[in-house]
């Protein structure tokens, strides 16, 4: 029987190990990232509680001496003049002026952009400093490139900005790019949303193996290993300051777009205000990867190489982290339960419904981690197993510090979602955020269901 307290003492056995070296050397720079903050003026949208999240976030990269803070686009919810000026109120409220404080990076999203156009009229009235499609900024020696949003799309204006600058950008030193689309296919993978945004941003910054992107917008979480890619360059995501989402098609997602079945509600996957702590050494990069609104770190920091040439080891490409990570596996003497459940399905309706409920799965470390489960009730006869309906659930509390993860975990079927008369049988697998998958857990259903909640299936 798999109780929480031996749950967290298998978790707390293993989730400590390191899996990627600690940094050499001095650290020459520290940067606040986040993204997605969209405030605006307290009547408007609920936003006191953003407001006062954004307060502490900058409060909390001042006591740690951050040299730039960086926010990767969508400052507000709908463009407007009145909720630009929030950030710059919150700003003068911690730092004493607009001028004052590190450096800003701050680029505009799809929500300065397409819902209003007031941001190039009034940048400089708020926050002390021309707009223009591109910019460059030098901290500590480092160089910052802002796109704001749809600049990127023009391929040869942006390539031409870079060349321009050549000489800050190009050597030894990384150089750090933020936009608020994902560059195309890197962070999160090929099916990213809005991936064609990032297009453009693909093409150019594959020319820069020393660039380091930072991009937000899909409000993913950074407890997901995709968050950071390398490749041609570096990308990272920067999660969200307002709200989390995760990628869809899972039973309990609640993504943008969400194409499965909404049977079940489990809403700690998306509360949290996440962001990032970077610390630049020579040859390295630390990220921090800190939930802010419970005021602790999300699991291992990312220690991330530094590119300096096509032929650099890519050690947190996802190839080389899949090879890296170990498949979750479910605790020993882990069984799958079943019962009836009156319950009702997406439209509302009532239903008869089976709830499946499986021991959580660890991990022997962070880079490891449990992602989702692959639930499946499966057709099988002699040699022959036939899925019938595949289902993928998160785990639960995915968004949080892998210590809140409850012991258990559930997935419902409808009554009509299962094959016809039995036997049939149902498989359990567990996957980390790569895909790589461990052993399944399986209960046989060789009778039919009967209206009786003690209803149970055979291992």
């Amino acid at each position: 029987m798999t109780t929480r307290r031996s749950f967290l003492s298998a978790f707390a056995a293993t989730a400590a190990v390191p899996v990627f070296s600690a940094p050499k050397g001095d650290c020459r720079l520290k940067v606040g990232i986040v993204s997605d903050t969209h405030l605006s003026p307290p009547e408007m949208h609920n936003s006191q509680g953003a407001i006062d999240m954004f307060k502490r976030v900058i409060t909390f990269f001042r006591d740690h001496g951050a040299d730039a803070i960086m926010i990767a686009g969508d400052l507000t919810n709908g463009g407007r003049a009145a909720e630009l000026q929030k950030t710059a109120d919150c700003w003068k409220e911690v730092f004493g002026s607009i001028d004052a404080g590190p450096v800003k990076v701050f680029v505009t999203g799809n929500h300065e952009h397409n819902y209003a156009k007031d941001a190039p009229e009034v940048w400089q009235e708020i926050f002390g400093e021309p707009w223009s499609p591109f910019f460059i900024k030098e901290v500590k020696g480092y160089s910052f490139v802002g796109a704001h949003w749809a600049a990127w799309r023009n391929e040869k204006a942006f390539r031409a900005f870079l060349d321009a600058n050549r000489k800050k950008l190009a050597g030894g030193k990384p150089f750090f790019f933020a936009q608020h689309a994902h560059p195309q296919n890197t962070c999160y993978g090929t099916w990213t949303w809005h991936q064609a945004d990032g297009g453009p941003t693909h093409k150019v910054l594959a020319d820069w193996p020393n660039a380091v992107a930072f991009s937000g917008h899909t409000h993913y979480s950074i407890t997901d290993q995709r968050s950071v890619w390398q490749g041609a360059f570096t990308s990272i995501g920067t999660a969200s300051l307002r709200w989390l989402s995760l990628p869809s098609g899972r039973e309990n997602g609640k993504g943008f777009r969400n194409v499965g079945h909404r049977m079940q509600d489990v809403a700690s996957n998306y509360g949290g205000a996440q962001g990032l702590f970077m610390k630049v050494y020579d040859n390295d990069m630390v990220f921090e990867r800190w939930d802010f609104s419970r005021r602790e770190k999300l699991g291992d920091d990312w220690t991330v190489p530094v590119l300096r040439g096509k032929d650099d080891p890519r050690t947190y490409s996802f190839a080389s982290r899949t090879e890296k990570s170990s498949a979750p596996e479910f605790p020993e003497g882990a069984e799958l339960k079943l019962k009836l459940h009156k319950g009702r399905n997406p439209k509302k309706e009532p239903e008869d419904q089976i709830i499946l409920t499986f021991p959580t799965a660890v991990s022997p470390d962070d880079l490891s981690r449990v992602m989702d489960y692959e639930v499946c009730a499966e057709l099988y006869s002699a040699d022959v197993v036939l899925p019938w309906r595949m289902k993928r659930v998160y785990q639960t509390g995915f968004t949080r510090n892998a210590r809140h993860v409850t012991p258990t975990q559930n997935c419902i079927f409808g009554i009509g979602e299962l094959p016809p008369p039995p036997p049939f049988r149902f498989r359990v697998t567990p996957r980390n955020s790569f895909g790589k998958c461990g052993k399944s857990l399986f209960l046989y259903q060789r009778k039919p269901f009967i209206d009786d909640p003690s209803t149970k299936g055979e291992k």
